[in-house]
């Protein structure tokens, strides 16, 4: 990869693309977002797990072991963020090191704030 290809390199966005994605499925959903704060966060949670947002349920978002660890490029910031709230021992064993393992963490990690932000984005009351 040449100087001009590093320069242009375009890091994935994981915030920004599982809002959108979360956003969209809430949309499908015919999510309500005029109830309760609580009540409406656990339900978005509760679609974020029934439709694998996090990719846990079966190992891996992408099933696909180049595209988590390309996504990982630049978002080293993101990766340390998840391991310092989950406990170093989420990454205790050489089994652990994968890119698909990585990637699920901070997309677990960012989950919380992801579902505030489609709350916010659809006018969800702040009680």
């Amino acid at each position: 990869m040449n100087d001009e290809e590093l320069n242009n390199l375009k890091f994935y966005n994981y915030k920004e693309e599982m809002i959108d994605e979360l956003d969209q499925m809430a949309k499908e959903a015919k999510i309500d977002f005029t109830k309760g704060r609580g009540d409406l966060y656990e339900e978005l949670q509760d679609l974020a797990f029934d439709r694998d947002v996090t990719g846990n349920r079966v190992g891996s978002y992408w099933c696909d072991e180049l595209k988590a660890e390309r996504c990982l490029l630049g978002n080293f910031d993101l990766l340390q963020e998840a391991v310092d709230d989950f406990g170093p021992q989420v990454i205790d064993s050489s089994d652990l090191l994968t890119g698909e393992h990585l990637d699920i963490l901070i997309r677990e990690h960012l989950l919380p704030d992801v579902i505030e932000d489609v709350m916010d984005k659809n006018g969800a009351v702040p009680f």
